[in-house]
């Protein structure tokens, strides 16, 4: 993993990058080679220009012709200028790639985590990895790459100019590099960790405002305002404090640098100076005259350059590689529970829950040895006190979640066996929450089925007691509608179960379906659910106990254990626990 080891160096940091170029070898390999072009071409000039100078030191001016090398240092600034401009391009192009394949893996691996991952993530930070740290990694690796490859080559092909011009200043310059490196890596290592620190208080603020304005109106009802405000303003305060220690050791590593190079710089000339002087001849040196220093200082310069561009983006890099760090976390993470590999046969003929033991935290359990018979056609009511586990059994049977002992089976066969997403075809689901994505309506009922008509998707809207409204909306089934696009509750409900409708799944799971809804559309939305679930397996987890008098099988459960089955009339017959929650909630 990214950033795992004190070791690595930035080669070796930018291989985590590379199963991410897969597709675009050959044109990463076409801007690696222009990058050589021209940069060579550019390093060329300088030894040109040297030479002009030395020409006009030794020959007459009436004698002197430099056409020639003006014109092939024009050619040589050309050329580089032109490979200049593909390896930039190309390098664009590329990292958009990679981008797009981090976003896209990134976001098949979210949705690919465990719900329970899911339910106890940050919302807030889940979208940062997404959204922040994915244009983090693509500024840090598309212009940090850039610069630091280039570098590297510039660096390189410098060094084989100077040894030519004199090989005593060359080893000058390779002695003293070290001292450039090792203040660049010193303050680099230093501010990795304020960076990563920032990343985490970062997402912990839009966690914390996410939150806060998700739950608005029970921030304003409990007259929370003023402590969330202030904790609010703790969670800020922190992210200041990381910033600003983040953004202080960033602004150290240029200014440290250029005065490691400007000393090494003078020594040069210093150097330099003497050998055009002494000329030692019994070094193995040839003439070295001043057009020599001047080129051979313009490639120091040049060799010291990349230094001082690989320590400006090394910030930025860092950025990038630490927000890339959380994204690789959460790509190679905890995948979702196990999915199975056998496929059932025809339909669900034989639902039964065994022994079922479960708990969220290992400590308390949810549900304690859970069994029920679930018989084909039938419908069963799940009633209960808040927290006594309703919900819990459908995530189990939906395989959101596992249980520690026990399981589901459908046809005999263990859910946990069973390829999940095929098992979950089976069944359908309309929930408390509704789920309304931007488009028409058309398209939000017809996301239930691949390839579905419009004779199909109205079908289903009637039935659903939804036609009613969606034929009086601007535009009909094509009318553009969102999450906040002014539907009320009930309509938006009523399009969620013109979805099930439209599914036709022998399971039919009602989660609270008809809580958040006015005595009206319930009456609407019963009719269509006695339509739907006629001759179907139904599970109805209600609050409302008025809308399961009729089911055939009632579940009573206090603590996650069965206290009481029964019909309507069995149960009231009893006068036991579900008889005292029936009188309450209609006397």
């Amino acid at each position: 993993m990214i950033c795992k080891g004190k070791g690595l160096n930035m080669i070796k940091k930018f291989k985590s990058f590379i199963p991410y170029v897969k597709g675009s070898y050959f044109l990463a390999f076409i801007s690696l080679f222009c990058a050589l072009l021209a940069t060579s071409s550019k390093l060329f000039i300088p030894f040109l220009a040297g030479k002009c100078v030395n020409l006009m030191k030794d020959t007459p001016l009436h004698e002197l012709d430099l056409s020639g090398y003006f014109l092939i240092m024009a050619i040589f600034l050309v050329v580089g200028t032109l490979f200049r401009y593909v390896f930039d391009y190309i390098t664009y192009l590329v990292g958009q790639r990679v981008i797009k394949n981090i976003r896209n893996e990134l976001f098949e691996a979210t949705l690919e985590s465990p719900i329970s991952s899911i339910d106890q993530a940050r919302k807030g930070d889940l979208l940062l990895r997404l959204v922040n740290d994915v244009e983090n990694v693509q500024t840090g690796l598309v212009s940090g790459f850039a610069a630091f490859y280039d570098g590297i080559i510039s660096i390189l092909i410098t060094l084989v100019f100077m040894f030519t011009l004199n090989w005593i200043l060359g080893l000058v310059v390779v002695g003293l590099t070290p001292i450039s490196i090792f203040v660049s890596r010193f303050v680099s290592k230093f501010n990795s960790k304020h960076f990563r620190k920032q990343r985490s208080a970062q997402g912990m603020v839009n966690a914390f405002a996410s939150e806060s304005l998700t739950n608005s109106e029970a921030v304003a009802t409990l007259n929370i305002a003023k402590d969330r405000i202030d904790q609010f303003d703790e969670l800020s305060d922190e992210f200041r404090k990381s910033t600003f220690k983040a953004n202080l050791g960033a602004s150290t590593i240029n200014p440290s640098t250029r005065l490691v190079n400007a000393l090494i710089n003078g020594a040069l000339v210093l150097i330099g100076a003497i050998l055009i002087i002494e000329n030692p001849r019994n070094l193995g040196l040839s003439a070295f005259a001043v057009g020599d220093l001047s080129a051979f200082l313009t490639y120091a310069s040049s060799y010291m350059q990349p230094f001082n561009e690989i320590s400006n983006v090394v910030s930025e890099i860092d950025y990038a590689l630490a927000s890339f760090q959380r994204i690789d976390e959460t790509i190679h993470g905890k995948k979702d529970i196990n999915q199975g590999k056998e496929v059932l046969a025809g339909s669900i003929n034989d639902l039964q829950a065994k022994d079922i033991t479960f708990s969220y935290d290992g400590k308390r359990d949810i549900i304690k040895d859970f069994s029920l018979d679930i018989y084909k056609g039938h419908k069963i009511a799940f009633v209960g006190p808040t927290g006594c586990g309703k919900t819990t059994l459908i995530n189990l049977l939906m395989r959101f979640y596992d249980p520690q002992r026990g399981a589901f089976y459908a046809n005999h066969l263990s859910t946990q066996d069973l390829e999940k997403s095929a098992f979950r075809s089976h069944i359908g689901m309309v929930l408390q929450d509704t789920w309304i994505f931007n488009g028409t309506v058309f398209e939000n009922i017809a996301y239930a089925k691949e390839g579905a008509t419009k004779e199909e998707v109205e079908e289903a809207a009637r039935k659903a007691q939804a036609a009613h409204f969606i034929e009086r909306l601007p535009q009909g089934y094509d009318t553009q509608i969102s999450d906040s696009s002014g539907l009320s509750v009930g309509e938006k409900q009523l399009i969620c179960v013109a979805r099930v409708m439209l599914l036709e799944p022998e399971i039919v799971i009602l989660d609270e379906a008809t809580s958040n809804i006015d005595v009206r559309t319930e009456k609407l939305l019963s009719e269509a659910f006695d339509k739907l679930m006629e001759g179907k397996t139904s599970l109805v987890v209600a609050h409302r106990l008025s809308t399961i008098v009729s089911s055939d099988l009632i579940v009573v459960l206090k603590d996650g254990k069965i206290i009481e089955t029964g019909n309507h009339r069995e149960l009231i017959a009893k006068k036991g626990f579900y008889y005292s929650l029936y009188n309450a909630q209609f006397n």
